[in-house]
């Protein structure tokens, strides 16, 4: 007992030594263990396991998407009558329909054709010591003067040379049988390489063939260019327009513009006069 008397604070200090020891000797165990505990948790956050969702229904939605995609076309026109009302007249004190003034329903278009630009190698002029010149012959088919639409104007150009619309940018031969010359377009920057035989073409117009059937009455190679208009059944029609699939006719005696589609499958030619 005396012995604790006097050496308390040692046996305390020791006590509290052992312990410290203790606890630094448990560190490891313990920070592992923290460890593993955070690792579990992870796993089960980051990697849950969920059960998958099933398929949404969209049907109706992809119908709705698919509908939105169609265009809608406005027929404005005929049968409709917003624009077109029907004429009821009064005779013998009862009314009647008066289809005058719809003749240009049974007009016909039954054929349309292209009118093309020609450009054509018509002459090459080669002197020693003098740039090769080209003739180049540019024809308009859908030229409002007749004698423009068959005879080739042309113009007798150099190397890298621009006018009328095209400039050449690269020539074989001297030969004018047998050369070559490569043109680049100038509206379009496209390049076309011609020869005396091989001349390039595109549409710049189009000619109509059109009939009124109930008087067997035939307008051929009709063109937006010509000056006459188009008469039957009283009324006179300009065309104002020709496209690869409808003519577009002005009527002189109210100024309405009427169109008139072309189908080629359904078209059965011209009449004769």
């Amino acid at each position: 007992m005396q012995f604790l008397k006097k050496n308390y604070e040692k046996i305390i200090l020791g006590v509290v030594v052992l312990a410290a020891l203790g606890l630094v000797a448990s560190l490891p165990f313990l920070v592992s263990s923290e460890k593993q505990k955070l690792a579990d948790q992870e796993q089960i956050v980051i990697k849950p396991n969920l059960t998958p969702l099933q398929p949404l229904e969209m049907t109706k939605e992809d119908e709705f998407i698919q509908r939105a995609h169609d265009s809608i076309a406005i027929n404005l026109d005929a049968p409709h009558k917003i624009f077109n009302p029907v004429r009821w007249q009064l005779k013998n004190n009862a009314p009647y329909w008066n289809p005058a003034g719809r003749e240009i329903d049974k007009l016909e278009v039954t054929k349309i054709s292209p009118l093309y630009e020609i450009y054509s190698l018509t002459s090459v002029s080669a002197s020693e010591g003098l740039p090769t010149h080209y003739g180049i012959g540019i024809t308009h088919q859908a030229a409002a003067r007749v004698n423009e639409r068959n005879n080739p104007k042309t113009t007798y150009v150099a190397m890298n040379q621009t006018t009328n619309n095209f400039t050449i940018v690269a020539a074989e031969g001297t030969d004018v049988e047998s050369a070559s010359v490569t043109l680049e377009l100038s509206d379009t920057g496209k390049r076309v390489t011609i020869t005396k035989a091989k001349p390039y073409e595109r549409p710049e117009g189009y000619m109509a063939d059109l009939v009124y059937r109930p008087d067997n009455k035939p307008f051929p190679n009709r063109r937006k260019t010509d000056t006459s208009p188009i008469c039957f059944a009283n009324e006179c029609y300009k065309i104002v327009d020709i496209t690869e699939r409808e003519v577009v006719l002005l009527q002189l005696s109210n100024q309405k513009t009427w169109t008139k589609e072309y189908n080629p499958t359904n078209s059965i030619g011209s009449v004769s006069p």
